[in-house]
């Protein structure tokens, strides 16, 4: 199921490119994900191939609680000027619950939109919630395009990256760029941030793993592999500064325990992967990983904990939870005896 939703994004993905290619957009669309980069710069496409002559003519934007049947129908009967299409956009606006007079109005404009329109539901802070059982669902699908814009696999962001460092007079390996996307995260807003502070700081011309440690910001994520492979070499003491650390940059206590419990999943899962005769490509399809870097880390991990080290830390996980539920006067010695915890039963 998760393969056949990803090829459905591709190819939605594929089609909106081909529609901006051939210079006929669809009437309308939904742009929706969590890949805020790809988002703006297919909206930014879009604008350019509508706007024509007077851009600022041919572009409407209307905000959530901005939008009534007035405000939409005011954007969409006016015809272009100076250009064959006009965009509307529409951000942030809850389209699968329409409200007031939008509720008779939005089913009949779906299906009834100016060929000149290229009309586009574009979901920033507003979560966009699909309903398939609802009439205007259907109507969406069968008069538009639902673009999903999820992050990037590492294939495709290898060339990116690569492609970016160059811009700043720097190169970059392979092996280099998937450590990136694993110690700061594969979100392309991230990456072009940590691309031009390493590019700043680095006085090289070549971007080596040790730049990344030194420039880089770490996610949660990848912080939380030291620490469960600092408890796997018997380093108590490693792991506790790495703990202490995470309290100073102010992460939550519940966002630590999460974090450390999903991490002795994944070891748990690569464990058994492993066990069972497959390798990291077989894990990272399990984990749903966008690189293979990752998985091949939680195999290696994996390997210093026996079965049943996994499955009692996944037991101390679940009882810190509940400790932590129970309104315990100070997460943070939680967290601390249950890293001593821990590192006695990884013993």
């Amino acid at each position: 199921m998760a393969y056949e939703k990803r090829s459905a994004d591709r190819a939605a993905l594929q089609k909106l490119k081909q529609d901006i290619r051939a210079g006929k957009p669809e009437t309308l669309y939904v742009f929706w994900g969590e890949e805020s980069y790809l988002k703006r710069y297919y909206l930014k496409q879009l604008r350019e191939l509508c706007g024509g002559v007077f851009p600022e003519f041919n572009t409407v934007t209307l905000n959530g609680e901005q939008v009534t049947a007035e405000t939409l129908s005011g954007a969409v009967d006016s015809v272009p000027m100076g250009s064959e299409r006009k965009l509307v956009v529409v951000r942030d606006y809850k389209l699968m619950q329409p409200s007031g007079d939008m509720k008779e109005y939005l089913p009949q404009l779906l299906g009834n939109l100016p060929e000149y329109i290229c009309l586009v539901f574009y979901f920033e802070t507003l979560e966009f919630k699909a309903d398939k059982r609802l009439n205007l669902w259907k109507q969406i699908e069968a008069n538009g395009q639902i673009v999903e814009f999820a992050q990037s696999a590492a294939d495709s962001l290898i060339p990116w990256i690569k492609s970016h460092f160059e811009a700043h007079g720097k190169s970059i390996g392979t092996r280099e760029c998937e450590y990136l996307m694993f110690l700061c995260g594969t979100s392309m807003d991230n990456l072009l941030t940590e691309i031009d502070k390493i590019s700043a700081g680095t006085t090289g011309s070549v971007i080596e793993q040790s730049d990344i440690d030194a420039l880089g910001s770490r996610m949660l994520e990848a912080t939380v592999f030291e620490l469960t492979d600092s408890l796997a070499e018997g380093k108590q003491d490693r792991a506790l500064a790495i703990l202490r650390d995470l309290f100073d940059m102010k992460q939550e206590p519940v966002a630590i325990l999460a974090a450390v419990t999903k991490q002795f999943q994944r070891l748990y899962g690569a464990k058994l992967v492993s066990a069972a005769g497959k390798g990291e490509n077989e894990l990272a399809e399990l984990l749903e990983y966008r690189s293979a870097y990752p998985a091949r880390r939680a195999m290696q991990s994996a390997r210093r904990f026996s079965l049943p080290q996994l499955r009692k830390a996944q037991q101390l996980c679940l009882e810190t939870d509940v400790a932590m539920k129970s309104n315990l006067p100070d997460d943070q010695r939680t967290l601390e005896l249950f890293l001593f915890r821990l590192a006695e039963a990884s013993r």
